[in-house]
């Protein structure tokens, strides 16, 4: 599958000699065409603007070098977009890619896709819970929330105090891992989710022609149950056996054609790959992101788009399945609405949405640890702040 197309851009190196830090090594440089042509909002450095707004400013630093320090707006919040501009620690997130646009001496702003009455409404259900939540556009690519939790305020660190030596030593050393950007790149086993790419490799496969026709391998309620019968009640041995069918290698090609085992997803922010090696030894992972493209792509009538939370990119950046397919399996995946958690622990929700111009959302929630309500709970609130169930 082809990655999303980027553009080199330069980052200064001014931060990285005052503090040895050479930024977010794991992202590449964006695109300019994400920056607005006015000056920060805030003086000083450029801000990173969602909905129009600025969730980042600037005040004096005190020192003639860099003559300002970061603050943030909702720092928790926005964490995991902005990531940090700090004095003693240099800088990840966009605050790393547009460090060019976003500097002092040229303070040029950048807009997000992030929707924060969306992002805020998943941040709320998932609290101080390991999770996270992503809200995906299924035909723009654009990102509307990217959400983890528990999460840090970068405002705590941006300094150079021993006040803020002391806050990023605890954000560090916490155990909960707040400053782990889980949305895009903690990578778990999919659990049941994984079904989804199952079924669609049988039908994409000639195993069935349509999901109302009988499986084999269940018993009980899952004996003869139709392929959208058997995603709705979780039937296990059912999948089981349709991928002992269709062998490993059939299996391995459909989930890359929905992004799994590709090392090159930025957006622009660096995404953890998601991998599959071997069902049947369970060597599987996906991360959010990943999960939310399998299936944003049903609901795109199986285009797989390239996302983004900035600037523009590839639309279309390949195909996961036909488009009879994707209608095929579109109503059962709406339709269900528990994922039975992972053997890691994970609990995952999946769900559909609209925006208020008719595009359909793709929303995924993971939860790690017993509270797994709290995922079911944040994709039904992004629902609702998105008011139009899909």
């Amino acid at each position: 599958m082809r990655s999303i197309m980027r553009r080199p851009l330069a980052v200064p190196g001014l931060l990285a000699l005052l503090t040895g830090c050479t930024g977010d090594a794991d992202a590449p440089n964006a695109r300019e065409e994400t920056t607005s042509s006015r000056v920060g909002t805030s003086g000083g450095y450029g801000d990173i603007l969602v909905a129009g707004e600025p969730v980042t400013g600037s005040k004096e630093s005190g020192t003639t070098k860099v003559p300002y320090q970061r603050t943030y707006t909702d720092g928790e919040l926005y964490a995991p977009v902005t990531g940090y501009r700090a004095l003693m620690f240099g800088t990840t997130g966009l605050e790393s890619i547009y460090e060019d646009s976003l500097k002092y001496s040229k303070g040029e702003d950048v807009e997000t896709t992030i929707d924060p009455a969306v992002q805020e409404a998943a941040f709320a259900e998932l609290g101080g819970e390991r999770g996270a939540a992503i809200a995906l556009n299924a035909e723009t690519g654009d990102l509307l929330a990217v959400v983890s939790t528990p999460s840090y305020d970068p405002t705590a660190f941006a300094g150079n105090t021993p006040k803020d030596q002391e806050a990023w030593k605890k954000a560090n050393d916490d155990p909960d891992e707040p400053m782990f950007n889980r949305p895009l790149r903690e990578a778990t086993a999919p659990g049941e989710a994984f079904h989804i790419v199952i079924a669609a490799a049988a039908l994409e496969n000639g195993l069935y022609d349509t999901a109302e026709e009988p499986t084999t391998g269940g018993t009980g309620e899952c004996a003869n149950a139709t392929v959208r019968q058997a995603l709705a009640r979780s039937c296990e041995a059912v999948f089981a056996k349709m991928a002992d069918d269709l062998g490993e290698t059939k299996l391995r090609e459909a989930a890359e054609k929905f992004g799994f085992n590709d090392d090159k997803l930025y957006v622009p922010l660096r995404v953890a790959e998601s991998t599959y090696d071997s069902y049947r030894d369970g060597n599987i992972t996906v991360t959010p992101l990943q999960l939310a493209m399998v299936t944003a792509s049903l609901a795109d009538r199986g285009e797989v788009v390239g996302p983004g939370m900035t600037g523009t990119r590839d639309l279309s950046i390949g195909r996961s399945v036909s488009e009879a397919t994707a209608n095929e399996l579109l109503p059962s995946v709406r339709d269900k609405r528990e994922w039975a958690p992972t053997d890691t622990g994970s609990s995952w929700s999946l769900a559909y949405a609209t925006t208020t111009q008719g595009d359909p959302v793709a929303l995924v929630a993971r939860v790690t640890g017993p509270n797994a309500e709290a995922a079911e709970r944040a994709t039904k609130a992004m629902s609702e702040a998105l008011a139009a169930p899909l």
